[in-house]
């Protein structure tokens, strides 16, 4: 039964955002890959608060996707410490499901 998932990171740049989104889309690990930004983001790194901008991607996947997904964002991911955040979507139209679950290799 299909679990449905919002995952997140950030990137410094939209062309990595956007390698990122075509490389997990090929893979059929997400359904959907949406990027806004740039975004304003502060936050704790190296002992500082640090102030950049970055690029939100924002993917559609399923809870039994994540582990794959997660490892392969790590390892492709051009930041030391990325930013993988899933929320679980607990209310989702039933077209939207349907086609999230016909888009997912699951």
């Amino acid at each position: 039964m299909l679990e449905p998932l919002l995952i997140s990171t950030t990137f410094e740049s939209r062309a990595d955002a956007e390698k990122m989104a075509a490389a997990l889309l090929d893979k059929r690990l997400v359904a959907c890959a949406q990027i806004a930004g740039p975004v304003s983001s502060s936050y704790w790194w190296q002992g500082e608060i640090v102030f950049s901008e970055e690029y939100l991607l924002v993917m559609k996947s399923d809870a039994s996707l994540y582990k794959e997904l997660e490892q392969f964002v790590q390892k492709s991911h051009p930041y030391d410490t990325p930013e993988i955040i899933a929320t679980v979507i607990t209310h989702l139209s039933e077209d939207y499901r349907q086609w999230l679950e016909k888009e997912l290799r699951i």
